[in-house]
Parts: C-alpha cells; sequence; structure tokens
C-alpha cells in the first residue's frame, strides 16, 4: 500500500510521465515498441486490449490508432486524467494492476509499456494471465535490471532523483520474469532482449545506434546489458 501511494505522489507531483518520453530519441522508442507489439501480438479489430500503467498516453494515443477496442488504466488519477484530455475513443479507468476488476477471459491482449517495474509484477502479471482469454497475448517493454546506466541509478541517490526515478522503481531481469511465466500457466513466452538507444541520443546518431542495437541484441553476453528486456507470452 505505502509503495502505491508513494507513485501516486510521485506522479501527480512530476507534472509528466518522464523525462525521457520528451525527446526525439525517446519518441523513437517509444514507436519501435509499439511496432514491435503489433508484429508480436497481432491485433484484430474486434480485440479488446487492456493497457496497464498507461500514464499520460504515450503509448495509449499509438494504441488508439488500432480499430480494436482500447482499455487503458493507471492508479494515478492526475494522469487519468491527462490522457482523457488528449486521447479520444479509449476506455480510461483509474485502476490497481496488481487487483484488475475485470472479469477471467475478458482481453485478446494485455500490454504496458514500462509500468511492472513500478509494482509488484508477479501479482499484475498473475492478474493479466487470469483476464486474459485463452491465446491471448501478454507484451511488455520493461528496463533490464543488468544495464549499466540503469543498475547504476537505482543505485545511487543522486542518479536517481536526476532521473526521474520513483522512490521503489526497479528494473527486471530477464531470466526471472520468464520463469515467473512459465509458473503462472503461460503457454509460449519470450522474454528477450531489447533497445541499446539511450532517450537523450541524439537524433542525428539514432538510426545508427538503431543499426548497432539490432547487431548487439544478438551478441553473447553483450545483449545482456540491453536497455530494455521484452516479455511476450501467450495463454
Amino acid at each position: 500500500m505505502l509503495r502505491q501511494k508513494n507513485e501516486i505522489k510521485h506522479f501527480t507531483e512530476l507534472g509528466h510521465i518522464w523525462w525521457g518520453a520528451k525527446s526525439f530519441s525517446g519518441q523513437k522508442r517509444y514507436g519501435n515498441r509499439f511496432l514491435l507489439l503489433k508484429k508480436l501480438c497481432h491485433p484484430k479489430p474486434k480485440d479488446k486490449i487492456l493497457e496497464i500503467g498507461c500514464g499520460d498516453g504515450e503509448l495509449t494515443k499509438r494504441l488508439a490508432k488500432l480499430s480494436s477496442k482500447i482499455y487503458a488504466t493507471d492508479i494515478t488519477p492526475a494522469l487519468i486524467s491527462r490522457a482523457k484530455k488528449e486521447i479520444k475513443g479509449v476506455n480510461f479507468k483509474v485502476e490497481n494492476a496488481e487487483k484488475i476488476f475485470s472479469k477471467d477471459n475478458t482481453f485478446d491482449i494485455v500490454c504496458g509499456m514500462s509500468i511492472l517495474h513500478h509494482i509488484n509484477y508477479l501479482k499484475s502479471l498473475e492478474e493479466s494471465f487470469r483476464v486474459l482469454k485463452k491465446g491471448g497475448r501478454l507484451f511488455f517493454s520493461e528496463p533490464n535490471y543488468l544495464n549499466p546506466i540503469v543498475f547504476s541509478a537505482l543505485h545511487s541517490t543522486w542518479l536517481k532523483k536526476r532521473m526521474e526515478y520513483s522512490p521503489d522503481e526497479t528494473a527486471l531481469i530477464r531470466w526471472e520474469v520468464d520463469k515467473i511465466l512459465h509458473g503462472i500457466g503461460f503457454s509460449k513466452v519470450k522474454v528477450f532482449n531489447y533497445d541499446f538507444m539511450h532517450p537523450s541520443t541524439p537524433k542525428s546518431l539514432t538510426e545508427v545506434i538503431e543499426s548497432l542495437s539490432t547487431y548487439l541484441e544478438k551478441t553473447l553476453f553483450i545483449k545482456e546489458m540491453s536497455g530494455s528486456i521484452i516479455i511476450w507470452a501467450e495463454k
């Protein structure tokens, strides 16, 4: 409960979701992840998609372009209010991702962008499994604990504040998440390293870094230091 209160307070006072969402490279990263979501989850016009931890709508505004029915939730009322003003055609709701009020077998896709590391992700993944239909797909992009920048920020009070980390957020480890998803009961699971482009990357270097990322994501040992991990599973 204290962690949830801290998260709500942090994002209410911050006034935006994260500094990295405002840069050119930050927006490029969101766009790339949305394209990857479409590639892995194959959203269809009649699909019901639940986004948890929608914040002020960086992923939501991209999901809204789909023909699917979009439901977006966040525990912070101020963020939901901001998102509602900017994005139309989406069903917004203030809701705790650790206790989703939807019925079992409701959604075709459950997704989120950089949300699980802010909450009890075991509970949230269990809830996601419950509300997914049989054959439903799961998609999340989360910071990689083994990335040197992420690791340093999580262990430095000065860096944590400078990078606008919330008080209780952490990061995820690829093989631990893989084990959890199998334990919950997902029939198919893919958790893999993704992206070496930092949000502060100059616009002129984004294409170069993207090309380099594609190579590094497949390089033994080095890939484990990627900026993010992608979590995909099918019920």
